[in-house]
């Protein structure tokens, strides 16, 4: 009986460090040691810092291209522009 939950512990285990290495991408963000209020921001000068962090990061692509803001309908900033809802927040000038 113990057999099965050994299986599915392993399975577990095996599964979520699989998911740790998909998701190490993030450590190398310029935004990883910023709030979440400013990277989940809706409001452009609340985003400020996630913007201006974006502009000297590593993995804007790859960022922009996981999230992949159209089709997840995101609020927040990915790949250096602020999204609500899956469009694009235009900055006044």
């Amino acid at each position: 009986m113990t057999a099965p939950t050994t299986v599915f512990s392993t399975a577990l285990t095996i599964g979520f460090s699989r998911m740790t290495d998909e998701l190490d991408w993030r450590r190398e963000a310029a935004c990883a040691h910023l709030s979440q209020d400013s990277v989940f921001a809706k409001v452009l000068s609340e985003a400020e810092p996630a913007l201006r962090a974006c502009n000297q990061c590593v993995i804007r692509r790859e960022c922009e291209a996981v999230v992949d803001p159209e089709r997840t309908w995101f609020d927040g900033v990915s790949g250096g522009r602020l999204w609500r809802n899956g469009r694009e927040v235009g900055r006044v000038s």
